[in-house]
C-alpha cells in the first residue's frame, strides 16, 4: 500500500485540489444559489466515486505487480489486458531489446571462457618445455629459482582453468563417493614442491571417511587452502587434516594451518569478493582476495557448508557435507537387494 500511495501521489493531490475547488466554488462563490445539503450530497457522491476508483486501481496495481514478479511464463494476453495495448507494445519492445542484449553478453562470456580454456591448454606445451630446459641448467641456484616460478605458473594456470568453469559448472560436475583421505593426499601432492621446500609438517586424521561430492572440485578447494597456507606460513609451518561425523548424515572435514591467522573482526568477510585482510596487505605477497571467494562459490554450488575459525595464529576451515560413508553403504546395499 505504501508503494502504491507513493506512485499515485500526483493523482491523489489532483483529487484533493479538485475537491477543494468544487467546495469553494459552490460553498462560497455560489453560496446564495446552492443549498448546503446539496453540496454535502455532492461531496459524498464524489468521495464514494473516488474511493471506488481508488480501490479498483489498487486491485489492478497489485495484480500487475504479482504478474510481473512471477518467475513462471505469463500469457501475453493477460499482460496485455493489465497494461493496455500501447504500454504492452512498448513493454514487448523493451523486453526483446533486453533479451537480445543479455544473449549478446552471454555469448561474449562463452567466447571469452573458450578463449581462456584454449589459451590455458596451449600454454602448457611451452611451460613443459621450460621445465625440461631448466633441468639442464647447471646453475643450481638459478635452477631452483626458475623451478619455483614455473611451479607457481602451473598452479595459477590450474586455478584459472577451474575458475573459468565456476560460473557454469553444471556440465562439469560428477557426483561420486570420494575418500577424504585420497582427496587430501591429491591436493598435498599438487603442492608437494612448496610444502617440501618450506618444510611443512603434514598430519592427517581422516580414517576411512567418504562423502558424496565431486572429487575434482573438492581438490580444487583444498588447493586454494593449501596455497594460502604456503603463502602465509609461520616459522615452523604445519598443515593438519581431520574429519569426523558431526551428526547422522553429516560429516565435518577440516584443514588447519599455523600461519599468520585471521583477526576476529575480519572472519565474517574473508569469503567476500576481493576482500584483503590486514595481514595480507602488510605482507610481501600481493593478494587478490579472490581465492576464498571462489572456494565459497564452489562450495555453495556443491551444497557444501563452509566456515572458518582462527585462534593464536591458527586458522581452520571446515567443510560440512550433508552425507557420510555409512549412509551411502546402506544405500548401495538397498539397491543391491532390490536388484536381487
Amino acid at each position: 500500500m505504501k508503494t502504491y500511495l507513493e506512485d499515485r501521489i500526483p493523482a491523489i493531490l489532483l483529487f484533493f485540489v479538485a475537491f477543494l475547488f468544487v467546495n469553494l466554488y459552490f460553498g462560497v462563490i455560489c453560496a446564495t444559489r446552492v443549498n448546503i445539503s446539496d453540496l454535502l450530497y455532492l461531496d459524498v457522491i464524489g468521495t464514494a466515486l473516488a474511493v471506488t476508483v481508488f480501490l479498483a486501481d489498487y486491485r489492478k496495481y497489485r495484480r500487475l505487480c504479482r504478474t510481473l514478479a512471477c518467475e513462471q511464463d505469463i500469457p501475453k494476453e493477460e499482460i496485455k489486458k493489465l497494461l493496455g495495448h500501447q504500454p504492452y507494445e512498448i513493454w514487448c519492445r523493451r523486453k526483446e531489446a533486453d533479451e537480445e542484449k543479455i544473449q549478446s553478453l552471454y555469448n561474449e562470456i562463452l567466447e571469452l571462457s573458450d578463449y581462456i580454456t584454449l589459451w590455458a591448454h596451449e600454454v602448457k606445451l611451452p611451460l613443459s618445455a621450460l621445465r625440461l630446459m631448466n633441468e639442464r641448467n647447471q646453475d643450481r641456484v638459478l635452477q631452483e629459482e626458475m623451478r619455483d616460478s614455473l611451479e607457481r605458473i602451473q598452479q595459477y594456470l590450474n586455478t584459472m582453468l577451474m575458475s573459468s568453469k565456476l560460473k557454469k559448472p553444471e556440465n562439469d560436475i560428477k557426483l561420486e563417493k570420494v575418500s577424504l583421505k585420497e582427496a587430501a593426499a591429491e591436493a598435498v601432492k599438487n603442492h608437494s614442491y612448496f610444502l617440501i621446500r618450506h618444510n611443512f609438517a603434514i598430519e592427517m586424521h581422516l580414517k576411512d571417511i567418504a562423502v558424496y561430492t565431486d572429487r575434482r572440485w573438492l581438490v580444487y578447494m583444498l588447493d586454494q587452502m593449501i596455497g594460502n597456507a604456503v603463502k602465509y606460513r609461520g616459522e615452523t609451518p604445519a598443515l593438519t587434516f581431520g574429519a569426523e561425523t558431526a551428526s547422522p548424515g553429516s560429516t565435518d572435514f577440516w584443514i588447519q594451518d599455523n600461519g599468520c591467522g585471521i583477526s576476529g573482526e575480519e572472519l565474517p568477510y574473508i569469503f567476500d569478493k576481493g576482500f584483503i585482510g590486514s595481514s595480507q596487505r602488510n605482507g610481501s605477497y600481493r593478494s587478490t582476495g579472490m581465492g576464498l571467494y571462489f572456494v565459497k562459490q564452489t562450495a555453495d554450488r556443491l551444497g557444501i557448508g563452509i566456515r572458518a575459525s582462527s585462534w593464536e595464529n591458527n586458522t581452520r576451515f571446515t567443510f560440512t557435507f550433508q552425507n557420510d560413508a555409512e549412509h551411502f553403504f546402506l544405500e548401495e546395499a538397498e539397491q543391491t537387494l532390490q536388484k536381487c
